[in-house]
């Protein structure tokens, strides 16, 4: 090729890939400022955003969350935490860097089709990905995909261009490291892609494993190594993955609800039930990892007890890999993508899902189509079988399956482009390929498509509303959810806004209802212990809190309101043994903490209540009643 036609190649490519990156932080910034004009959820995290919003404060304060190992994979947090930290807690800061980030992805993914296909391929792919909705989605969601995702995209673009420099597959080791600290599922494919090394060149195979494996674990071991330190045990990087198995593989299990039976649908209520299950079980304490082994036990249990269920709800995962609904978590993204302009391009019917039911049966009938190609193609497969592999024994949700997203593009554009170029008897295998995994993977078998539960998706609304001080909508949401159910969380959020509103009789009317209808449930009594103080019945409320924390011995709110009945009361040895229960569970819990320093405070331990609200300050730095409580010590 001549220097000037190079030159103009060269120019191309480039616009291409300017092209891919405004195009798609565009889109991403409009959803962005649509759903922070809109979504109840925009600045009110929940479920699993909400725990890294507040991990990532606690290392944004430089304080520690976690004294144990890691329950869940740390490096997402840390991002987000360092976010914070530079910028300020700024959650549409946070979202826009985001959208950075995942235009970026965009980007690497042209890149990498270039590379394993054409120019064009990866061009074409790229937009796909930058209009995607999902994309668009999990990029402003606070959860680990659009890091995820960058990660691996970073990972294979290095890897494909090994061959040029050395240090590329020292460099595709070290983001697939990074994965798995963000995803620890990766590490399945960290560790069967030595495979394709070995078919690839013998003779040299194990030395490049060597320098790609040992990448890999540079981010890796520091974790190992902190866990250690915290746990005196082996943890490679967190605890989380028994208790998933058993999630996954119970007699109740459905396959998507990421709930362990038994326990309840809040984070942290569901965490401290694992906890508690485990180590009355046990008859004493635990440490994570031993939590984890329980809950691995019991999920080996139930395969051995019921092979052929546990084998039926393996099947049932494997299709909802595949299926065109999208599985959601956390909250009902067919419910809340109303909220923006999502609502127009993405959609369940009973016969089709788009776009997901259309983007698969396209990528089956271009990995049919590339096959001769299957040399060049053998880490992608790797990866997407893999990868797959390690979740379909676990449980699966739409973000689980969003980091192979981008190589279905890669092949879906590789069976519109060479479907013309085929042989008649090609065009028809592929056009089978196609509109059988079409019907297949559209219908709702294994009784996949359902909604999630309309009241609780109009109960996380109302949430969203009121933590932000729209009571009227707040008001409205939790109402339609009243209607449709009487859940603890329902009926806790009602009474509270009737508390607000100055409405005792009616909220303890609320408070009385769900004691009686959820007697088994420490919330239930939490909620009759709120209400109960508020109306300055403190003997009732007592009763109620009491009862809550032998419920739930790992619940701090409980434990934080006992300790202010018995605060209230003067009865300073018992409100002080409350609040350091409290703190052994959760040490920086400020509301725990700031009680302790009245504690101190009313004992004359001026020295100590001073502390004690500099270190809630620290935690917190809007918390007005320390930073009032340290004026008034002055």
């Amino acid at each position: 090729m001549a220097p000037k036609a190079k030159r103009k190649r060269r120019n191309q490519d480039w616009w291409q890939l300017v092209v891919i990156f405004s195009l798609a932080l565009l889109v991403r910034i409009l959803y962005l400022l649509q759903a922070r004009q809109n979504d109840p959820l925009f600045f009110s995290p929940q479920m699993d955003s909400l725990y890294h919003h507040q991990w990532a404060l606690a290392i944004a304060r430089n304080a520690e969350f976690i004294q144990d190992a890691y329950f869940r994979a740390p490096l997402y947090p840390f991002f987000l935490g360092l976010i914070y930290k530079v910028f300020g807690v700024n959650l549409f800061i946070a979202r826009l860097i985001q959208a950075v980030l995942g235009s970026v992805s965009c980007v690497l993914l042209c890149l990498i089709g270039r590379k394993i296909f054409d120019g064009r391929s990866g061009f074409i792919a790229g937009l796909l990905m930058a209009f995607y909705p999902l994309f668009i989605y999990f990029d402003g969601e606070l959860l680990i995909p659009v890091l995820l995702v960058f990660l691996l995209l970073g990972g294979f673009l290095f890897f494909c261009h090994q061959d040029e420099k050395w240090f590329y597959l020292p460099l595709a080791g070290l983001f697939f490291g990074l994965g798995a600290i963000a995803r620890p599922n990766v590490l399945l494919f960290v560790f069967v892609l030595p495979i394709w090394f070995f078919f690839q060149n013998r003779k040299g195979w194990l030395r490049r494993s060597a320098i790609f494996l040992g990448a890999a674990f540079v981010p890796i071991l520091p974790v190992t190594a902190r866990n250690y330190v915290k746990s005196k045990s082996f943890v490679l990087i967190a605890w989380q993955a028994g208790t998933n198995f058993y999630i996954g593989n119970n007699e109740y299990s459905d396959g998507t609800t990421a709930i362990v039976p038994g326990t309840r649908g809040t984070w942290w209520g569901g965490y401290n039930d694992v906890k508690r299950i485990a180590e009355s079980e046990a008859g004493r304490q635990l440490r994570g990892y031993e939590i984890d082994r329980f809950w691995l036990k019991k999920g080996l249990e139930f395969w051995r007890r019921s092979p052929f269920k546990a084998l039926y709800l393996t099947l049932r995962k494997f299709y909802l890999w595949f299926s065109g609904y999208e599985v959601s978590n956390n909250r009902d993204k067919y419910f809340f993508k109303r909220y923006t302009f999502l609502n127009f391009l993405w959609f369940n019917t009973r016969f089709f899902k788009f776009p997901f039911g259309v983007l698969f049966p396209l990528a089956l009938a271009g990995i049919y189509l590339t096959r001769k190609k299957w040399r060049r193609l053998m880490p992608v497969y790797l990866f997407l079988f893999s990868y797959m592999l390690s979740f379909v024994f676990f449980f699966i949700t739409a973000r689980y399956r969003l980091p192979v997203l981008p190589f279905y593009f890669l092949f879906a554009v590789q069976a519109v482009r060479l479907f013309a170029q085929q042989e008649k008897k090609e065009r028809k295998i592929a056009l089978l390929i196609t509109i059988s995994s079409f019907v297949i993977f559209n219908l709702d078998l294994f009784g996949t498509g359902r909604q999630t539960d309309p009241a609780q998706n109009h109960f996380t609304a109302a949430m969203g509303y009121y933590s932000q001080g729209k009571f009227t909508l707040a008001q409205k949401e939790i109402d339609r959810a009243l209607l449709l159910d009487s859940a603890t969380n329902i009926l806790s959020l009602k009474a509270t806004m009737l508390l607000e509103q100055n409405r005792i009789d009616e909220a303890k009317q609320i408070a009385e209802a769900a004691v009686r209808l959820h007697p088994d449930e420490a919330d239930s009594y939490g909620i009759a212990g709120n209400v109960f103080a508020s109306a300055n019945e403190l003997n009732r409320a007592e009763v109620m809190f009491q009862r809550a924390v032998e419920l739930d011995p790992y619940g701090v709110e409980a434990w934080n309101n006992l300790g202010n009945i018995n605060l209230s009361k003067r009865d300073l040895a018992q409100a002080r043994r409350c609040y350091e229960q409290a703190l052994r569970i959760s040490p920086t819990f400020t509301m725990a903490l700031f009680h302790l320093g009245l504690v101190y405070y009313y004992e004359g331990k001026t020295d100590s209540a001073h502390y004690l609200w500099q270190k809630v300050l620290s935690l917190d730095p809007d918390f007005d009643k320390a930073r009032q409580a340290l004026r008034d010590l002055r």
